[in-house]
């Protein structure tokens, strides 16, 4: 099987989208350890090298792997607007996981968000 029949331009979008998600899914594992170590008023160790930040920086790494496989085809004008929508997946995720409640401002920042995206595309 050769590589160039596998990273075709459909994979380099589906991985930078990945790539967005799995940004914003290691910012929600840092949010839940804030929220663990805060109300242990744990020590330094504690705070930074635990499993739950030490996966999520594993993640964070491993998007920029992502990335690069993904601006094999994705133009580079483009990455940004899909990068941003990191945001919108950490608005989802904080809802689902979190459970963090929604504000009307919160709703209209991620709202500019998704508009900002689509406006930059026409």
């Amino acid at each position: 099987m050769n590589i160039n029949n596998i990273i075709t331009p459909t994979f380099c979008y589906a991985a930078a989208i990945l790539g967005a998600f799995v940004t914003a899914l290691s910012q929600i594992l840092l949010k839940q350890q804030a929220n663990i170590t805060e109300e242990e008023k744990s020590g330094f160790f504690a705070k930074f090298l635990n499993p739950r930040v030490i996966l999520s920086y594993a993640l964070l790494f491993s998007t920029l792997v992502i990335n690069q496989v993904a601006l094999i085809y994705v133009p580079v004008s483009v990455m940004p607007c899909i990068t941003a929508t990191s945001f919108v997946w950490v608005f989802v995720l904080s809802i689902l996981i979190l459970k963090e409640h929604v504000s009307r401002r919160r709703a209209i920042g991620v709202a500019i968000i998704i508009l900002g995206v689509i406006i930059s595309r026409l």
